[in-house]
């Protein structure tokens, strides 16, 4: 076989159809790799790696069956290395751009590859709290993890669980401090529904503050004491749930209080003090103001009432921004909160939290809104006490992502917004709008404006606005909007 014969079995391997298929794959490779997106972008790679696979095989086979005397030209030879060098050309820079979405936080590999080092997953077996309490739980957890031997929780600890005890969710954020004097976090969460693996996620970002009053060994030490299955036997419901916050204060409000020590005897609170302490609340979820929580005061840990009168936080009707964190309130009770559970170099992870008193009290009514991904926050706004909606934005307000939720927040799904093509030149179109606002509801009807982001200029930055009759579940394009309006 002549060398000519092999340039010619090279080129017909690496014709233009051939270099624009293995273009297009790492285009969406890189893109995936970068932003995400596996349900649309994975099949269009896998279908072209196919096809430029099934394409060589086929061209070694007709190779093999043709007239070994048949005529060759130089011109195999030229194309051959100019394919060769687009070849590796496109494989360079893409590469290039693969390294640079792996860089900390820059990309969706960025994050893959952080979860990857710093996300644990580890099976529960000690999943009866019944049975196994609390310390079983962290017998798993351990069993993997290193624990500092004091913890402190960040926000909260939250555990649900069925009638026969068996455990189906769990969300905290905890830190402490390592033997060698470092600060560790861990937030730990699990859903029943999801996965049958707690996941910790290590080396976050938390205000480690070291509050006292938010020690996690009382925590630990009230579990030991309580009968759980006694405690929650008269109610005969479905679910139930544990909340822990440290210390709290019930006022003079003697409802449900109850103390207890370590010889497990209890008692009901019948002088007029003050109720302050170490709590855990074991309730109904969502039938708080029908079924009263228990509320077990540790009696062996005493807390003293602050002197200072601390001025409450003033929420106004609407949305609301503090510190990086966006709130939306219904009403002068009912509010929801994007709370910053992780944060590093531009992106954060968020939980979203509810209060039914005016902003005292907040409770995680989702630990994962944004079905886990990261970004910075872009707005919230609740239509009613069902249909909500939130906004997740990248690359530094670049683009956004919008999510919508019909059962209070319970969980989230994305919404997809049809896409408006413009002329960037003679032969390219593009869309411009990928910055979605916040809904509004105008006679009956939801309203929707997208934007173009940081980067946008397609007519002055001009916004494209869309009706919903749904709900927000589906959006009809209307029209283009100036800045003004």
């Amino acid at each position: 076989m002549s060398r000519k014969k092999n340039y010619r079995l090279k080129a017909l391997v690496l014709n233009p159809l051939t270099l624009i298929i293995y273009g297009i794959i790492s285009y969406y490779l890189y893109s995936l790799l970068q932003y995400g997106g596996v349900k649309r972008k994975l099949p269009i790679i896998l279908m072209g790696t196919i096809i430029l696979i099934a394409w060589v095989f086929w061209c070694i086979y007709k190779f093999r069956r043709q007239n070994q005397s048949s005529h060759n030209t130089d011109y195999f030879k030229t194309w051959y290395f100019i394919a060769l060098f687009v070849l590796i050309s496109t494989t360079v820079v893409t590469g290039a751009n693969i390294y640079k979405s792996s860089i900390p936080f820059n990309g969706k590999l960025s994050w893959f590859i952080h979860d990857l080092k710093n996300k644990k997953e580890i099976k529960l077996i000690h999943n009866n709290i019944y049975d196994d309490g609390l310390e079983g739980l962290f017998e798993d957890i351990e069993n993997k993890i290193d624990l500092p031997e004091e913890l402190y929780v960040s926000n909260e600890f939250q555990l649900r669980f069925n009638k026969n005890g068996e455990i189906n969710y769990i969300y905290t954020y905890l830190y402490g401090k390592n033997h060698k004097g470092e600060t560790e976090s861990f937030l730990i969460s699990y859903d029943r529904n999801k996965s049958k693996n707690i996941i910790v996620s290590l080396k976050g970002y938390v205000d480690a503050d070291y509050d006292e009053e938010m020690k996690f060994q009382p925590l630990m030490d009230l579990m030991q004491w309580i009968s759980l299955d006694e405690a929650v036997h008269e109610w005969d419901q479905e679910q139930y749930g544990i909340l822990y916050r440290g210390v709290r204060s019930w006022g003079y409000n003697r409802d449900g209080i109850i103390y207890i020590d370590e010889n497990t005897e209890t008692r009901q609170v019948e002088i007029p003090d003050e109720i302050i302490g170490y709590t855990v609340s074991v309730y109904v979820p969502g039938k708080e103001d029908i079924i009263s929580p228990l509320r077990y005061i540790h009696n062996g840990l005493k807390i003293v009432p602050s002197e200072e009168d601390e001025e409450p936080k003033q929420w106004d009707i609407g949305y609301n921004y503090n510190d990086g964190e966006e709130t939306y309130f219904l009403d002068e009770s009912l509010g929801y909160q994007l709370s910053i559970v992780d944060a590093a170099l531009g992106s954060r992870f968020y939980a979203l939290l509810e209060s039914k008193d005016g902003g005292d009290i907040w409770n995680t009514i989702n630990p994962d809104p944004f079905l886990n991904h990261t970004g910075v926050s872009s707005g919230i706004t609740f239509i009613d006490e069902k249909l909500g909606f939130i906004g997740l934005s990248h690359s530094g307000g670049s683009y956004a992502e919008l999510y919508r939720t019909e059962d209070g927040g319970a969980s989230f799904e994305e919404v997809l917004i049809p896409e408006i093509e413009v002329s960037l030149n003679e032969s390219e179109n593009y869309n411009p709008f990928d910055f979605p606002e916040m809904p509004y509801q105008e006679e009956g009807k939801l309203f929707l404006l997208v934007g173009q982001g940081q980067d946008g200029d397609y007519k002055g930055g001009i916004k494209a606005m869309y009706e919903s009759k749904d709900g927000g579940k589906t959006w009809d394009y209307m029209k283009e909007v100036p800045l003004d309006n």
